[in-house]
């Protein structure tokens, strides 16, 4: 039938590693929104109001796009550690599985561009190219295997928690099933 994942980690229950994912993701998009808007802030401070370039407004815009999603990122797994903690409906921890699928893309998608750029990037005129290039061929396959971790590790942490809400769906329609079987069963005998 597919992929079956009854364990987080092959030894956690899924409602546990659900919430362990979501505690990591909420530190995760907590400490890179942080990191963004520290970011932020310093590049504004050093650039200040003098010089407004086309680089200027491209790093500025960068740095908005990035702060919007790592709030998303966080909100998301708030939402979603909400939903395993307190929900009782499979809805929402759905909608949290989608969310899950749509980070996995969001990740797999910067990965990529991060590995590209590696490859792509030149180094300037007047910079040491020695220097330059042996950084660069250093940290290409660092950006490969944290890419590739990356988005392995998120791809996983989706179908983990995709896999705990098509239980909690199970047992909703089982509970659904048990309850009309049984009042068929009490209206049969009092008739």
């Amino acid at each position: 039938m597919g992929l079956q994942i009854t364990n987080c980690c092959f030894c956690i229950p899924l409602k546990a590693g659900v919430i362990i994912i979501s505690l990591f993701m909420l530190f995760n998009g907590l400490l890179l929104t942080v990191a963004e808007v520290l970011s932020f802030k310093l590049y504004m401070q050093d650039k200040g109001l003098k010089e407004v370039s086309n680089e200027h407004s491209i790093a500025v815009t960068f740095e908005i796009i990035m702060i919007a999603i790592d709030a998303f990122y966080t909100l998301g797994a708030a939402f979603g550690l909400c939903a395993v903690i307190f929900s009782k409906k499979y809805r929402m921890l759905k909608l949290y599985s989608t969310f899950g699928f749509i980070v996995a893309g969001i990740q797999f998608l910067f990965s990529i561009s991060a590995i590209v750029s590696s490859i792509v990037y030149r180094c300037a005129e007047g910079e040491n190219s020695y220097v330059c290039n042996k950084m660069n061929s250093y940290r290409l396959p660092y950006k490969i295997v944290v890419g590739i971790c990356s988005i392995l590790l998120t791809v996983y942490f989706s179908l983990v928690i995709s896999a705990y809400a098509r239980r909690k769906k199970e047992k909703e329609v089982a509970a659904v099933r048990y309850l009309n079987e049984s009042s068929d069963q009490t209206n049969h005998n009092f008739v």
